[in-house]
């Protein structure tokens, strides 16, 4: 015999404070009259909808980790939410779920049971009156990773905004290190940060997310360790993910050829430069590629199949050279090949690697292209400086052209 009662719905319906029952992906199948009241929602509209439909947005991440962790705790962690009113106010919210067993809830093989508590009174009234609640429910909700650590660097509590940035339960966490969330190449630099801070410091770090991905974090740690309260670091980290792919798209942008990708003339430049003037003992070669018979191609069969050709022609040359050398595009059907570190004979390779890639036909817009590349070659040894070896590379390729339209 069972060592309690089960507590019948009808007595469930008659509780003052909301009460939900869901399936495991947030459907709606019970509701009492309290949570219609806090929504303005008739009892029969809660049904079959999902609990998201009512939730903030940015409460979605969070309650699906309540979600996800119920069944395995027994009863979830206290999670504060914000349900849409019929007037579309937000409503503030305590709520806590349980895992019901299989088949105790008719007609569904899981469910959980959320008892949900409005707070929004409450809050109002303490307005002003420093009620450690009502920070609670600030800090909660604030759009920024919120932190308290010990002297260690372990957490002590952490608001639920990690759930939506990183994907993970904030009551897992609490009590293991925070450079533990951290990438390994982060994890010691965050450790060495503590150990040897000032009174403020700012640290960018890469967290690892609960899907297996990377999120860019930027940390304001402050030392309250003499503070007889905190007797250790408080942390903010905000989520700067977007921005540094931003940054790197800009880059890449001003670095690369919008058309192949390839580096584009500045860059290019700039970095035969750096190789030229690096004074390494090894030669650097270069392969300057102009194409024959490209005019022909955007002349007989138009722009777009001109395009479509020369980022074909990027990418066999990609397939052509070592690990560590470099190509861009000048302009035009005009590419150099950087061959760092290079002996003749291996640049000699390389060449003929490329024009043999290069003279294979290539489909572009339902036609095909044939085309020829006449390379020229030049060595650091015989020219000191980028812009120098960069006009001999460019002569040799004339050479090597106008041999190859006299014996036509």
């Amino acid at each position: 015999m069972s060592d309690y009662l089960p507590v019948p719905t009808d007595v469930a319906a008659m509780l003052p404070d909301p009460v939900v029952v869901v399936d495991p992906v947030g459907t709606i199948v019970w509701a009492n009259d309290a949570a219609a009241d806090l929504t303005g929602l008739v009892v029969a509209e809660w049904i079959g909808r999902s609990v998201f439909d009512l939730l903030h947005p940015d409460d979605h991440a969070t309650t699906m980790s309540a979600f996800t962790t119920v069944g395995g705790k027994g009863l979830g962690s206290l999670v504060d939410v914000r349900f849409r009113d019929a007037a579309g106010n937000w409503r503030a919210c305590e709520t806590r779920g349980r895992s019901i067993p299989g088949g105790a809830w008719p007609g569904v093989d899981e469910a959980i049971v959320i008892g949900v508590r409005d707070v929004a009174d409450r809050h109002a009234l303490e307005l002003g009156g420093g009620d450690t609640d009502r920070l609670r429910a600030i800090v909660h909700h604030a759009r920024a990773i919120l932190a308290s650590l010990d002297p260690h660097g372990n957490i002590i509590s952490i608001n639920s905004e990690i759930t939506r940035v990183l994907g993970i339960d904030s009551e897992d966490i609490v009590g293991g290190s925070f450079g533990d969330l951290l990438v390994a190449e982060d994890r010691q630099r965050f450790c060495d940060t503590l150990n040897g801070m000032g009174p403020l410091e700012r640290i960018g770090v890469r967290a690892s997310s609960a899907n297996g991905g990377h999120v860019f974090l930027e940390i304001n740690l402050t030392d309250l360790r003499d503070d007889g309260l905190v007797r250790g670091f408080t942390l903010s980290a905000t989520d700067v993910t977007d921005l540094k792919n931003t940054q790197r798209a800009l880059r890449h942008m001003a670095d690369h050829d919008a058309l192949t990708g390839l580096l584009n003339r500045r860059s290019l430049l700039s970095e035969l430069d750096r190789l030229v003037d690096g004074g390494y003992e090894d030669e650097t070669v270069i392969l300057f590629c102009d194409l024959d018979g490209f005019k022909a191609v955007n002349d007989r069969i138009g722009h777009a199949a001109g395009d479509s050709a020369l980022v074909e022609v990027a990418r066999r040359l990609e397939r052509s050279i070592r690990p560590g050398d470099l190509i861009g595009r000048l302009g035009g059907d005009e590419f150099v090949v950087v061959l760092p570190r290079c002996s003749q004979q291996e640049a000699e390779r390389i060449s003929a690697t490329i024009r043999a890639a290069l003279i294979e036909p290539i489909v572009a817009t339902n036609h095909v292209v044939e085309l020829d590349v006449s390379i020229g070659c030049a060595t650091s040894g015989d020219s000191p400086t980028a812009a120098r070896l960069l006009a001999t590379a460019d002569d040799a390729m004339y050479a090597v052209k106008r041999t190859r339209n006299n014996t036509r």
